[in-house]
């Protein structure tokens, strides 16, 4: 989905830990090195050119075929991209859907992970949490994230109580985690404290423009998430507009209250504006510092 000219501006990006997480050093993660300390990630076949030494005999003696163990290095870290695909996310009033937008947002995140000589892996999640692409560092993989994001689905509605659980419990070591959805569904205090404590935590936000404010408009026709069925908004009465910001707001400030208080990162972006600009701004300022 990104341009030629796109991805030249993603590749003088890195991703930097802001904080060492798992007791590993934190810092620029610009490239996988050859020498140091390497932790076992799992067993895949023997490829020619690996070295013999990595090969698992027991595992291999086992299976039938040469294994060999995969490793990463101390200074490679694991990006993980979480992406709601819940129904929410197929709303759209501009030229592009929620879902759409954040499908280029993780395509480009995945640039930034590979320029950077990380590995990234995707996750989806609406009512459960799906790993789509696991330990990913070619560009073939990267270009997949669009397709396996916006292929034919039915849209569940989302229930991000199971994101945060999956991220509480026990991930890989180092994750620098992007989650990419509307962030409409409450947020468990404790279990949030307990993702951002394992990693270095990010939540960037799309919206559509008309979830930021209602316009002075004749009344708009929705459909209810909850029971899809037509809900009319009274866009046009004053008194309905300033309660709608009040309650945005509110929630917008919880949101960022919980990622402040916490340490992770926040980015809200729109559907309407130029939303890789706003990508590469956020990342340029977050890791300010971290290099």
């Amino acid at each position: 989905m990104l341009d030629y000219k796109s991805r030249s501006l993603l590749k003088s990006l890195f991703l930097r830990t802001r904080k060492a997480l798992e007791g590993r050093p934190s810092g620029p993660m610009k490239a996988k090195i050859p020498c140091g300390g390497m932790d076992f990630v799992n067993l895949r076949e023997y490829e020619p050119g690996d070295e013999v030494r990595h090969i698992d005999w027991k595992s291999s003696s086992r299976s039938g075929k040469v294994l060999v163990k995969k490793f990463m290095h101390d200074q490679e870290i694991s990006i993980q991209i979480f992406a709601c695909t819940s129904a929410s996310m197929h709303y759209s009033t501009t030229a592009s859907t929620k879902l759409e937008v954040l499908a280029e947002l993780a395509t480009a995140l995945g640039w930034i992970a590979i320029n950077s000589g990380n590995r990234f892996s995707l996750l989806k999640f609406d009512n459960s949490v799906k790993r789509s692409i696991k330990d990913a560092n070619t560009e073939k993989q990267v270009q997949a994230i669009s397709a396996c994001l916006l292929k034919d689905q039915l849209p569940l509605k989302g229930l991000s109580a199971n994101l945060w659980k999956t991220l509480a419990q026990k991930q890989t070591p180092r994750s620098m985690v992007f989650v990419l959805s509307d962030f409409y569904e409450p947020i468990d205090p404790v279990l949030f404290g307990a993702s951002a404590k394992k990693h270095d935590l990010h939540l960037i936000r799309i919206l559509d423009p008309r979830e930021i404010t209602l316009p002075d408009t004749p009344d708009i026709l929705c459909k209810n998430l909850g029971n899809n069925e037509p809900m009319l908004i009274r866009s046009s009465d004053k008194d309905l507009r300033n309660q709608y910001l009040q309650l945005f707001a509110a929630h917008e400030n919880k949101v960022l209250g919980l990622c402040k208080s916490n340490g992770a990162g926040f980015l809200r972006i729109s559907t309407s504006e130029p939303y890789l600009s706003s990508l590469i701004s956020y990342i340029n300022k977050t890791f300010k510092g971290y290099q």
